[in-house]
């Protein structure tokens, strides 16, 4: 198996991205739709890395950086979106898009890198060398 990391691509909408990120949660969205999003987040500096077996898509995870008011305007990373399509899960290859993520904030300059899980998933990112800070909380509006 040759997987290879790189930035997402437009053909990657019929090569199993969005049946891979669906392993995430719903993703109720067309090619042609998820093309217009994949735009708008690319325009808004959003980067989304895939993990690519040959032609398919088989995992995915998105960088988001922000320029903080605080410690100066520094950077901080945002690492979101964490998926793996069933058939490839528990070979590394969530492990191997979080530390492609986590080395490309570090090359943007980001002073951190965050992140939220479910309370199942922490020896995940304890593996991958987060550790637990803060507390995590969420509205739906």
């Amino acid at each position: 198996m040759n997987i290879q990391i790189r930035e997402l691509e437009p053909a990657d909408f019929e090569l199993g991205f969005l049946e891979t990120l669906a392993e995430l949660a719903p993703v109720n969205l067309a090619a042609g739709a998820a093309r217009e999003v994949f735009a708008a987040r690319r325009a808004a500096g959003i980067r989304t890395f895939v993990a690519v077996d040959g032609a398919r898509v088989v995992g995915t995870t998105s960088l988001v950086v922000e320029p903080k008011f605080i410690h100066g305007g520094a950077l901080c990373g945002h690492i979101e979106d964490v998926a793996v399509h069933a058939d490839y899960k528990k070979r590394s290859f969530g492990a191997t898009l979080v530390r492609h993520a986590t080395t490309a904030a570090r090359e943007a300059g980001c002073y951190k890198v965050i992140l939220s899980c479910f309370e199942r998933l922490i020896p995940f990112y304890e593996g991958c060398g987060f550790r637990r800070h803060d507390v995590g909380m969420r509205i739906d509006v």
